[in-house]
């Protein structure tokens, strides 16, 4: 399995992390000490608040320009956690929309930091069951559970979605995954109030704790080792948590930062995909090997080894 085209969505309307500090009291040494932190110093915002519309305008964009996307698409899996309607399946919506055949695979997942991992798992079942090109949607307009919710939390997620096109190859792609069930709700957010709720450290701790354990486990069984691998992909939940698992790991990505997202923000299931997007040249690349690690909400956390072969690399701005 590797991936052959790779696009970033984000809405067209942004805002400065300073600002929304300072609108909340902060002092400029907080503010500055807060961006240090976590490396975040914008987010993209949608007023749609439609995921749903969201995404076909996105798509219909990356279409306009490149015909050949949905191309002998024959699987559609999306992941998120902002789904603006329960019925029906954006992914059934997107095959009828753009015009796929009515035997393509359809799936909508509710799943969050870890997910751009489980789609690439279920994409290695269907890939064993004879599908040979899907398209994978992963992402949240965060905005709608954390524009209202505590300002620790508010500065770290953005909006935006990614679409990555995965194609059959003779390269058997590998994926861990493991959870350990939030009954604590150290990530949570409740349709009542429909706010999202993090407590940071133990989040943090989780992290620090569930994510070098689960590389170095993977290296040892595969007789592996990350210089072997030209792209090293984590989760960008901030700066300081990458750069925490990247000391603990001796992570030095060849092509780019570890943490290339402070423009964005953490996009949830699309931040791995997304630091892709932000990795610029590669389509000059040939076959790259990437490894993909996810953690987060669930609790879940997990890796994948796929190949990186892109044809298409870019970002796209949604008026909404």
């Amino acid at each position: 399995m590797r991936i052959t085209q790779n696009f970033l969505l984000l809405p067209s309307l942004s805002i400065s992390v300073s600002d929304i500090l300072l609108a909340a009291g902060k002092t400029i040494e907080e503010v500055n000490k807060t961006i240090s932190n976590t490396g975040i110093s914008a987010l993209h915002y949608s007023k749609s608040k439609k995921l749903s519309r969201f995404i076909f305008e996105g798509l219909s964009m990356i279409k306009a320009k490149h015909a050949d996307v949905f191309e002998g698409v024959d699987a559609i899996l999306v992941a998120s956690q902002t789904y603006d309607e329960r019925i029906p399946a954006i992914s059934t919506r997107i095959q009828s929309k753009f015009n796929l055949s009515a035997s393509t695979f359809c799936i909508d997942i509710m799943d969050g930091c870890a997910s751009f991992v489980k789609l690439l798992a279920i994409a290695k079942m269907l890939e064993d069951n004879g599908h040979k090109k899907i398209l994978v949607i992963a992402g949240d307009l965060n905005s709608l559970i954390t524009s209202d919710t505590d300002i620790g939390t508010k500065i770290l997620f953005g909006d935006g979605l990614t679409a990555t096109v995965l194609e059959a190859d003779a390269h058997k792609s590998h994926v861990s995954l493991f959870n350990n069930g939030d009954n604590k709700g150290l990530i949570a957010c409740c349709t009542t109030d429909n706010l999202m709720h993090m407590d940071g450290f133990e989040v943090f701790r989780f992290t620090r704790n569930v994510v070098p354990t689960l590389v170095k486990n993977y290296l040892e069984s595969a007789k592996s080792d990350l210089s072997l691998f030209d792209l090293i992909a984590l989760h960008q939940a901030s700066q300081l948590v990458v750069s925490a698992i990247c000391s603990s790991l001796k992570i030095k990505n060849k092509l780019s930062d570890n943490f290339n997202c402070g423009k964005v923000g953490n996009l949830g299931g699309a931040s791995v995909s997304a630091w892709l997007s932000m990795v610029k040249g590669l389509e000059s690349k040939g076959k790259l090997k990437m490894l993909a690690v996810g953690f987060g909400a669930g609790l879940s956390w997990g890796l994948a080894s796929v190949l990186v072969e892109l044809k298409q690399n870019e970002v796209f701005y949604v008026e909404c």
